[in-house]
């Protein structure tokens, strides 16, 4: 079984998938975290900077926590709008109908509107 290119289309969905704010906190945490957690597990780092590292960690977590809660508290809709909240709503057919009446009742003459025998 071939494996997956990195970067290849798994990154092009998980960029793809994020259409609101909250998606974005959580892609962002995620990438924070992540990054802190390889650096201070992977390097060579003194204990006397891995403890601070690993609160400065738990520090950005609370801290994206505590800003979504109050963005839930004080504006739920700002987290939760997507691109549908840009477009404009779908026109119901009857008034498409009655805008194209009235298009050819103001621009079409009367005599070009009777039936003409054939």
């Amino acid at each position: 079984m071939p494996k997956k290119p990195p970067g290849g289309k798994g990154r092009a969905d998980l960029i793809r998938s994020i259409t609101t704010p909250l998606g974005f906190f959580v892609l962002a945490l995620l990438i924070v975290e992540v990054t802190l957690g390889i650096v201070l597990s992977k390097s060579r780092l003194p204990e006397q900077y891995v403890w601070p590292g690993f609160l400065w960690m738990v520090g950005i977590f609370i801290g994206v926590v505590v800003v979504v809660v109050g963005l839930t508290i004080f504006s739920p809709k700002n987290l939760l709008y997507g691109k549908e909240e840009y477009l404009s709503p779908p026109l119901d057919p009857s008034a498409l109908n009655d805008a194209v009446e009235d298009l050819i009742i103001t621009n079409v003459k009367a005599e070009c509107l009777k039936n003409s025998p054939l």
